[in-house]
């Protein structure tokens, strides 16, 4: 995926869901987002908007190519 195709992704998935963190809930700045496969790549994922989630960096980092969610992982209670 291009830096192009990233953006547009990103900007459909914060206009759908907003911008907080798929796992741990926190909000999240432009700049702060990264996209999580919820299947990831390395396992057959592709890059369908239906497989991507926003995600912090620090979420996404500690998930790595898991199909689970990140350790100590606490989702907010809304």
């Amino acid at each position: 995926m291009n830096s192009k195709q990233k953006h547009n992704k990103i900007a459909k998935l914060t206009e759908l869901f907003g911008n907080e963190c798929y796992w741990c809930g926190c909000i999240l700045s432009p700049q702060q987002i990264t996209l999580d496969h919820q299947i990831p790549r390395s396992k057959g994922g592709s890059n369908s908007l239906e497989n991507l989630r926003i995600c912090c960096f620090s979420c996404n980092n500690q998930r790595g190519n898991s199909l689970f969610p990140p350790p100590f992982f606490r989702k907010k209670v809304k």
